[in-house]
């Protein structure tokens, strides 16, 4: 292990800083260097030093987003010790901090689920390990609503040009509908809203789509707006760079984990892509589509039964039926999700967070969310927030 003379630690940042997942990753290194006073960081990437800069750089210990075997191969032949944040090929050499690519897959299956379509579809990237992992946790968690998914994947330099072939138009025109897809990102999201346009596909009511990253500026832009999973980025980050301090303290003696450290999703944020029911009865379908539009509002049973005609007794017992949740349990569903988002990106009180989403007090809101989440809204907030 190289150390200099001063006993400082050099570690170099190897990402471009082009998008979300980079950002979020570099706020985490940054605020773990921000703890220790001997670290200094040397950013690698089209916004810094040239990628071969690193051939003959005296460093410590280097964290990367490693998206391709080329650059896999290049890290390998130096010295210092990489954490991969990207968990795109399993490299031996490499320690792995990355986000639980299964268990976004799963809850993406989970979420699509319950929008009620019949049928699903998933479009990743090719030979790529956080692509093959939605994948699988996508289709895990499908299986029982639909159990022939139907599953697009391109290698990774296909994705970054336009789909002069049109593969992709004729198998998303080609998917029987309606149909809920899960976009490995929003990329992929991104292209799949823009075809349907090309197609006159009505998106969601014919095709709902749901990408990875909330890329917020891109999924607000697109038409309609693309719903997204978030990923909690600055953990991953904020731990790879822990992991590496720990490696590079130990030196020689240090032992490879036998597994790569995931970090959780965190929720859905729900755009216009996916706000839809997709159910066969019209009735559920309309009740759905009331209480994501006006759940954060004070809304009871019975100012929901004035707009939909049926008597308590019958639309509870359908939607019930068509979901697996009472009417009012939806309505807290959505209450909580918002909330969710509010305590991880503002900085309202938590009465106002309560008020926001719809709660009738704070004293409701703190028993309904540890109810609900196993911790406080304020134990949450210092957990999560940005």
């Amino acid at each position: 292990m190289r150390r200099g003379k001063d006993n400082r630690r050099r570690v170099a940042l190897v990402m471009g800083l082009t998008d979300t997942y980079e950002h979020g990753i570099a706020r985490g290194v940054v605020r773990y260097a921000k703890t220790r006073e001997q670290w200094d960081l040397y950013g690698y990437g089209w916004m810094f030093r040239p990628f071969d800069a690193l051939e003959v750089w005296k460093g410590d210990g280097i964290i990367a987003r490693v998206e391709s075997v080329p650059d896999a191969e290049r890290l390998q032949r130096l010295a210092a010790p990489v954490v991969d944040v990207a968990g795109a090929y399993p490299i031996p050499s490499f320690w792995t901090v990355t986000n639980d690519a299964q268990a976004t897959g799963r809850r993406a299956g989970a979420y699509l689920v319950s929008c009620g379509f019949p049928r699903f579809a998933y479009c990743g990237v090719a030979n790529t390990g956080w692509s093959e992992k939605r994948c699988r946790g996508f289709l895990e968690a499908v299986r029982g609503a639909d159990p022939a998914p139907s599953v697009f994947e391109e290698l990774q330099p296909w994705w970054e040009r336009l789909d002069s072939k049109g593969r992709l138009r004729r198998w998303l025109a080609g998917l029987r509908r309606p149909v809920a897809i899960f976009a490995c990102n929003d990329t992929a999201g991104l292209k799949l809203a823009s075809l349907c346009r090309d197609l006159g596909i009505p998106v969601p009511d014919s095709v709902a789509i749901l990408g990875v990253d909330n890329e917020d500026i891109l999924c607000e832009m697109t038409f309609p707006s693309l719903s997204s999973i978030e990923l909690d980025c600055e953990a991953i980050g904020y731990r790879a760079a822990a992991l590496l301090d720990e490696v590079m303290a130990a030196g020689a003696q240090v032992r490879r984990p036998a597994r790569a450290v995931v970090v959780p999703p965190r929720d859905v944020v729900e755009r216009e892509s996916t706000r839809v029911y997709a159910g066969d009865d019209p009735l559920v379908q309309g009740a759905m589509r009331h209480i994501r539009l006006h759940g954060t509002e004070p809304l009871s049973i019975a100012r929901l039964l004035a707009v939909i005609p049926a008597s308590r007794r019958s639309l509870e017992t359908r939607f019930k039926k068509a979901t697996g949740r009472t009417l009012k349990q939806e309505i807290v569903r959505v209450r909580l999700a918002h909330a969710r988002a509010l305590l991880r990106t503002t900085r309202l009180t938590v009465a106002d967070v309560a008020s926001r989403s719809g709660f009738g007090s704070a004293q409701r809101f703190h028993e309904t969310f540890l109810a609900a989440e196993g911790v406080s809204p304020g134990t949450y907030r210092r957990d999560n927030a940005r």
